[in-house]
């Protein structure tokens, strides 16, 4: 192959050039004979002299000087004395000087003709003043002297054909002066060669025509370009720019080399890349490329960035204080069959990130990834991933004082070398099988793999904290405790077996096990228990659907306080059984529905343990029962139940647990053996072998609405809990959602009789440009609660942000759907919402909009307080809209959902009773705050500027309930539980006074 491919605008034959150099070098080239004297003299005034150029010879060595302005160009035609030697010619000026025949001639005339036989001239200096330039042309036989060129302020050197030196140096000291190379130019060197450019003059050896002839080169310049067809190699060298550097053959440093700019380093085939001076530095990204060859980036004292590395089944060899990618390694060959390895080492114990998603050294193909000691022990960090298969080997016991991460598209091995240490998280990502038994030495280590036909080893000589998500089998061994959990959740999704052995403690940690649907066993070599434990989180132990835990040898299992046993399995303790520490929870729980969890063994409630069942029905799946093949003793346990989603109807019955033997009676029943959760009552009947409940009463939901605030400064909404009539400014619960300076008001989008907050964003607010329609809902779907801020859902942009949102039911479906109030024209814009789920996430449509123009824009001579939100008409289907004015409130008179899409506008209004309530600026507040048979709301009013609300119903008290400037919200929240936890507004009426 041609190692070398033309640049574009170079010469198709790109050794043309070198061709005739070496075919006319024992001949003159043809070319205007030129005649030894002096030019003709001239009379000319002093004022217009041109200063020439002149010529020294000091013993072998010829200096030339060049005046401002002037050009030479520098040839040579023989290897002879100077009828047939070199030729300086200048251009448009003539030298002066002494003539030493025949070693040098050329005063007065435009060409200076030395010798060119290493002997009468051996070094030749071109030293130029301001503004020259030097062009070294083709020569027809090698220049046989050494060659330095020195300008200042120079203005370009040029290498304009096939230049050879014969076996003589090459210096150029030009600071902020171009070397630059036409399309037909080419250096053959003979020695050394030195261009000292400067941080702004560029080097520019970007001919196919170079030859090097593995000579050092040293470099101080700008950017730099070298094409060369022999080995490059470069001596101390500082370049300010970047470097290119494209070769038939090899490349390496011989000293220092300083990029401060991206490298691009090109070898030949089977040639290699080696650039392991401990001086060697750089800065930007160095990429990489070889046809076969390996490639040593080595940097000893500073970090390394690596960019595209290619090598064609070539190794890659790196060394840095850090070492990161901002592009891929690619070992492979062409075909994809073989792979080079890739060795990384750390000067100082650095980070090393090599986890780039294009990486390609697969193990498959016989890649290796090696880590050792060439300079430190220790790593700070390891992050490693390729395509293909990871085969990570360990060749020093290299010490990872922090994260370890390995990942590969296919499988992870690491069973080669010495054993793994690492003190930080470990983590593997693993398409395939994940291969770690080899007694590692890790703290804690998380597995994520994704294919159920694929086995996961793990083996671990001491402690081991070990979670993640797992597809295929699982086997885990240490030598002494294990902890499962504790970092994250462990989910094994493929129900495939999995195997948990340790010889002395199993502790199920702050987390979620799922076990699923697999056969699970646990070993613990003295049969201790498997214990499920919580510190800082909910230590959860679940068994999946058809899902089955052996727990061998006489072992048991213990469930801490405060941690959950639960499932849709089995669970086999015959010979240990199952304990329950108080507030811990033991009961059948399905990921999707409620089902059935079995134990075989004994089970043992201590006081104040809690048994719980999930109820959403009365048929198969729709509620728990939990199956014993032992005893069960329930002594003073506690029962309680999860009902979301369950609507209780008198007579519903159950079974919820079945045992050999039960002894013992829960706690928390009343005298009558009932129960009443979320207003639903069980009777609860318990004998010798199950527990049954019937529903005996189901109370209707408080009718009564709350009320509370909502604070934009800090995005909080705060329900007082309390009865308006019977008004606790202590019984008060907050959550936050959203942003501050966002609109936040309340209303069921969910249907389920819980109220959801919600919040208006004006985009204006945190975009430095404006955009067309710059505003949006964002809807949060879980119950105020039992609160989730991940819940939630967002509409398409409407609206421009300045409006006033609000909730209404304008299909009379039950559910709230969106309303905005513009006081620029009075309008009220309803918009439907589709049905939403409790829970539910993602961006939702509309569906009819309507656009309701009633009443006039508030103005201070005409003001008026909008919006306002009620049903004061019970044969309308739809909520209405309204506004306060002078202490009235007009509602309008019309059905909102008989109304088209689009615009209209509203004329007939009502004014509910009282007909005089508040003042000019009241918030308007309606709602159903006491009882009235006909289920419509009553007048209610906030004054933010005294924080109070003033009800128009029963005692019609005035509560002060917040802050001045604060808006209020009303909503059914009245009677729900206030979170155990310190409220999240601590100081919420700290500033009250």
């Amino acid at each position: 192959m041609n190692p070398l491919s033309p640049l574009a605008s170079r010469a198709l034959d790109p050794l043309s050039s070198l061709k005739r150099f070496f075919g006319n070098a024992t001949r003159r080239s043809d070319r205007r004979e030129v005649t030894p004297g002096r030019a003709p003299a001239m009379i000319e005034a002093l004022t217009e002299r041109i200063v020439p150029a002149t010529f020294v010879l000091n013993s072998s060595t010829l200096v030339v000087t060049l005046a401002a302005d002037e050009s030479v160009t520098l040839t040579a035609t023989g290897n002879n004395d100077a009828s047939d030697g070199a030729q300086l010619s200048l251009d448009g000026t003539t030298w002066t000087g002494v003539d030493n025949a025949p070693t040098i001639l050329g005063n007065g005339e435009e060409v200076l003709r030395f010798a060119n036989n290493d002997r009468n001239v051996t070094q030749v200096v071109i030293n130029g003043e301001a503004n020259n330039a030097v062009t070294l042309a083709e020569t027809s036989a090698p220049f046989a002297s050494e060659l330095s060129i020195t300008l200042e302020q120079g203005d370009a050197i040029t290498n304009s054909g096939a230049f050879g030196l014969l076996n003589d140096k090459l210096t150029v000291v030009a600071s902020g002066v171009d070397f630059t190379q036409s399309p037909n130019g080419g250096l053959s060197l003979g020695d050394r060669a030195l261009f000292q450019l400067g941080t702004s003059g560029d080097l520019r050896l970007d001919s196919s025509n170079n030859f090097s002839n593995g000579h050092l080169v040293w470099v101080d310049g700008n950017d730099v370009v070298v094409v060369d067809n022999d080995n490059v190699q470069f001596a101390s060298s500082f370049i300010n720019g970047d470097l290119e550097v494209r070769s038939a053959r090899g490349i390496a440093d011989d000293g220092g080399v300083h990029v401060l700019g991206t490298t691009t380093l090109e070898a030949g085939s089977g040639q290699k890349i080696d650039f392991d001076h401990q001086r060697t530095r750089f800065v930007g990204p160095v990429h990489a490329t070889t046809d076969g060859g390996d490639v040593y980036l080595e940097i000893r004292s500073d970090d390394l960035t690596l960019g595209a590395v290619n090598t064609d089944g070539g190794s890659v060899y790196l060394l840095g204080n850090n070492i990161s990618q901002t592009a891929a390694i690619d070992t492979s060959n062409n075909n994809g069959t073989a792979f080079g390895d890739v060795e990384a080492s750390s000067s100082i114990g650095g980070d090393i990130v090599l986890d780039h998603p294009d990486n390609h050294f697969d193990a498959a193909g016989g890649a290796h990834v090696v880590i050792a000691n060439l300079g430190s022990g220790a790593f700070n960090s390891l992050s490693v991933f390729t395509k293909g298969d990871l085969d990570f080997i360990d060749v020093s016991g290299i010490r990872i004082q922090h994260e370890l991460s390995l990942g590969a598209q296919g499988s992870v091995t690491t069973t080669n070398g010495q054993p793994l240490t690492a003190y930080g998280l470990t983590t593997v990502t693993a398409g395939g099988a994940v291969d770690m038994y080899h007694a590692s030495k890790l703290n804690e280590l998380a597995v994520f793999q994704s294919s159920a036909d694929a086995m996961v080893k793990v083996g671990h000589y001491d402690n081991l904290t070990f979670w993640g998500e797992v597809a295929g089998t699982l086997h885990v061994e240490v030598g002494r405790n294990l902890i499962l959990g504790g970092g994250g959740d462990l989910t094994l999704t493929g129900d495939q077996d999995a195997f948990f052995a340790t010889n002395e403690t199993i502790e199920i940690l702050d987390t979620t096990v799922n076990l699923g649907g697999g056969r699970s066993e646990f070993l613990i070599n003295d049969g201790a228990p498997v214990v499920v434990t919580s510190t800082n989180g909910t230590g959860t132990l679940f068994v999946g659907r058809d899902g089955e835990v052996t727990v061998s040898s006489g072992g048991s299992v213990r469930i801490g306080a405060g941690s959950v046993l639960a499932g849709e399995g089995y669970v086999n303790v015959s010979n240990g059984g199952v304990t329950v520490e108080p507030t811990a929870k033991v009961g059948a729980s399905g990921e999707a529905s409620p089902d059935n969890l079995g134990i075989s063994g004994d089970l043992t409630f201590g006081a104040g343990a809690i048994f719980v069942q999930e109820i959403a029905g009365t048929r198969s799946r729709e509620f728990g029962t939990m199956s014993v093949d032992g005893t069960v003793d329930i002594t003073n346990a506690d029962l309680t139940f999860d009902l979301e989603g369950y609507t209780a109807q008198i007579g519903d019955r159950f079974t919820i647990l079945v045992a050999t033997n039960l002894t013992g009676g829960f706690r928390n029943l009343d005298e009558n053996n009932q129960i009443t959760v979320d207003e639903v009552t069980f009777q609860i009947t318990t004998t010798t072998s199950m527990v049954r409940l019937e529903v005996v009463a189901v109370a209707p939901p408080n009718p009564f609405e709350g009320i509370g605030v909502y604070r934009s400064s800090t995005a909080e909404f705060v329900f007082n809990t309390s009865d308006v009539f019977d008004f606790d400014p202590n019984q008060y619960f907050s959550v936050v959602f959203g942003n501050p300076r966002d609109k936040g008001f309340v209303g069921d989008f969910t249907g389920d009789g819980s109220p959801n907050v919600a919040v208006y964003r004006d985009l204006t607010l945190f975009l430095p440009i404006p955009i067309p329609f710059d505003a949006f809902f964002i809807i949060n779907t879980s119950p105020i609660d039992d609160f989730d801020p991940d819940s939630f859902v967002v509409t398409p942009f409407i609206g421009v942000g300045f409006e006033q949102p609000f909730a209404g039911d304008w299909d009379g479906d039950g559910d709230d759907d969106l309303g905005l109030y513009r006081n620029a024209t009075a309008t009220y814009v309803a918009a439907n919402l589709p049905p939403i789920a409790p829970r539910q996430t993602g961006l939702v449509g509309f569906d009819t909009i309507r656009n309701l123009v009633f009443g006039n824009p508030s103005t201070e001579q005409n003001p008026t307080d909008a919006p306002a939100v009620g049903r004061f008409n019970a044969s309308y289907a739809a909520d209405q809209i309204g506004f306060g004015s002078q202490g009235r409130l007009y509602m309008a008179d019309i059905d909102i959902a008989t109304l088209p899409a689009g615009n209209t506008s509203i004329d007939a209004y009502a004014i509910p009773s009282p007909e005089f309530f508040g003042a000019t600026g009241d918030q308007q507040l309606n709602g159903q705050f006491a009882v009235d048979s006909t289920g419509l709301d009553q007048r209610g009013i906030f004054r933010a500027a005294a924080a109070t609300f003033s009800i128009s119903s029963g005692s019609q008290p005035n509560i002060i309930f917040g802050q001045a400037g604060d808006r209020a919200i009303a909503g059914n929240w009245i009677g729900l539980d206030l979170p155990t936890t310190e409220s999240q507004i601590d100081l919420f009426f700290e500033n009250d006074s």
